[in-house]
């Protein structure tokens, strides 16, 4: 048995859930999905707050593609137990969240929950300024940066 809940798919399932609940347009391929979950997380290294939720780490940039993995896992159960549905358009598979999804999503009333929202929200209209190229090529950069000061 696994007793252990942080850095697992079910907590990244849970993120992407609340993600998608704020979405407005309901288009997010996996990686805006990811970029978003990154971006509340560590919405300080953005400039959209004054801490990060995850707490400051001077390695926060290269959890990004650690993540990848299990976002991909997350994604694919979420899509199987009818939370989020999967659909092809020109951007490739794109998420959405289902009724089921968005029912499990407003249960979820931690301060946690809560917090990741705001963040989460701000994060949404921070990426609709940019495309998904432009936010993940800043995401390399400053992984790159974060591992030159080691």
């Amino acid at each position: 048995m696994n007793d252990k809940v942080f850095n697992t798919e079910f907590e990244i399932s849970m993120r992407l859930l609340l993600v998608l609940s704020l979405s407005k347009n309901n288009k997010f391929t996996i990686d805006k999905l990811l970029t978003a979950d990154f971006i509340s997380n560590y919405s300080k290294e953005f400039g959209l707050s004054n801490s990060n939720l995850h707490g400051d780490n001077e390695f926060s940039f290269s959890e990004f593609s650690a993540r990848r993995s299990l976002s991909q896992q997350a994604i694919k159960q979420l899509v199987l137990e009818n939370l989020v549905r999967v659909s092809y358009s020109n951007d490739g598979f794109i998420y959405s969240i289902t009724e089921r999804g968005l029912a499990l999503s407003n249960s979820l009333a931690s301060d946690y929950a809560n917090e990741y929202r705001l963040y989460a929200h701000k994060a949404i209209i921070y990426m609709d300024s940019k495309n998904e190229k432009e936010l993940l090529n800043l995401i390399s950069r400053e992984a790159s940066k974060s591992l030159r000061k080691e």
